[in-house]
């Protein structure tokens, strides 16, 4: 089986018989110890032991036996990913997204009022604002354990010197079921309007407070990982066809497999130069960051949204699905917007990550834009008929302000306690 076919069944078969409807979520937080010391593992534990006593069960263990996914009866999933800092609730796919939203309050609500018995708290940032307290708190799983052996073996000079930045990174990611034949003009759509999420949902300043407004970027690109090239970062280009994004996977990068039942990192290989020397099995082993992606699952993911704030933790979410269900009007407007320009998305997002103007236009015509795109959204959720829309109210506020969680944080640096505890309510 050569590369191409191996790319074909592992990724674009999956994609054939999938409808528009379903939507999955996972949104992930920082957990942090008060007392502005390092998360106790044992905290982190008897979280998990509380949810498994109020109808969860242990899914998977890590490797000293702990429970470390646990899951319930909706198939919603509750884990620390990578490091106890970072708490992640997994939701299950469903049609309603406001049904997620109720069971995510739930299990959030239970969350908050076990861990404030110790002085611990779940806030909605980006990056965690603690980090000059605390430890990496490493899970010890193996795919966690691959993930750190990789970052800190292939750590260089053109790196950042932040290897187990994982630890302090949180993230809302949204998946899409998409009809196949809208794929590739949907992919494109998102990865064009991947900047203007960045001007909506920047939520992660720099561990010093400074200008930057979405550090995970710099992180994610600036690491290890940056080698793999389109393994991660904005996605540039147009996909016309399904066979444009076949070819997409061509150049993008394998760096660990499965040998003996355990994993093995190495310097970054090509795709379509990985598999002419080794098992097509290996390709289940592929990891991609990119910010907009194809899954194995079927889906098209959106990665690049900070955590929101608690109460607003849903807006990512619901501004992907109704732009997904809205997508040639969003097109149309999107097309409107860019005539006679020809922007690479990698530059608008890293203007917008950086806290930089966007030169080639004015501050009334990217507001303007961004309430255009948020309206077409809500309007995609009203055609679903499920009462979702309700969710995306707050963001026409954001859009018009042009004003990101980061934004307001940075405003308040001095108190960032205050902003933590703001950030932390529903």
């Amino acid at each position: 089986m050569d590369y191409k076919e191996i790319i074909q069944q592992r990724f674009i078969t999956p994609l054939l018989n999938k409808k528009t409807g379903n939507i999955g979520v996972e949104l992930e937080f920082p957990m942090l110890n008060l007392s502005k010391k390092p998360v106790e593992k044992k905290i982190a534990l008897n979280l998990l032991s509380f949810f498994m006593q109020n109808g969860f069960k242990t899914e998977d263990n890590d490797c000293d036996g702990n429970p470390a996914f646990i899951t319930n009866s909706y198939g919603d999933c509750i884990s620390f990913d990578n490091s106890y800092n970072n708490i992640e609730f997994s939701m299950c796919y469903n049609s309603n997204l406001l049904k997620i939203k109720e069971r995510f309050t739930s299990y959030i609500t239970e969350a908050q009022l076990f861990l404030k018995k110790h002085n611990y708290i779940i806030t909605g940032m980006g990056t965690n604002p603690y980090k000059k307290y605390i430890t990496q708190s490493h899970v010890n799983y193996p795919v966690y354990n691959m993930v750190d052996e990789y970052l800190h073996k292939f750590q260089n000079a053109d790196t950042h010197q932040y290897p187990d930045f994982p630890a302090y990174l949180s993230s809302v990611q949204t998946h899409l079921d998409i009809n196949v034949d809208d794929l590739p003009k949907t992919l494109t759509l998102f990865a064009g309007i991947d900047f203007l999420r960045g001007l909506l949902f920047s939520n992660s300043p720099d561990f010093e407070f400074g200008k930057t407004l979405c550090f995970r970027d710099e992180l994610w690109f600036n690491s290890a990982f940056g080698i793999c090239g389109t393994n991660t970062g904005a996605v540039d280009g147009n996909f016309r066809t399904l066979n444009d994004i076949s070819k997409s996977f061509y150049e993008r990068h394998m760096f660990n497999c499965i040998r003996n039942e355990k994993y093995q990192t190495f310097y970054p290989i090509k795709v379509k130069d990985y598999f002419k020397n080794n098992p097509h099995e290996d390709i289940r082993q592929f990891l991609s960051f990119r910010h907009v992606e194809i899954t194995y699952r079927g889906t098209l993911e959106i990665r690049s949204d900070c955590a929101q704030p608690l109460y607003d933790a849903f807006l990512p979410p619901a501004f992907n699905l109704g732009i997904a269900h809205n997508i040639d009007k969003a097109i149309s407007k999107f097309n409107e917007f860019f005539e006679h320009k020809n922007l690479e998305n990698s530059y608008l997002r890293k203007c917008v990550s950086n806290g930089k103007a966007i030169k080639e236009f004015s501050k009334n015509q990217l507001t303007d834009f961004a309430v255009a795109m948020v309206s077409i959204s809500e309007e995609g959720l009203i055609k679903r008929g499920l009462n979702e829309e309700q969710i995306i109210k707050p963001l026409f506020k954001r859009a018009k302000e042009l004003k990101c969680p980061a934004l307001y944080t940075l405003e308040h640096k001095k108190n960032i306690d205050k902003v933590i505890a703001e950030y932390s309510k529903l």
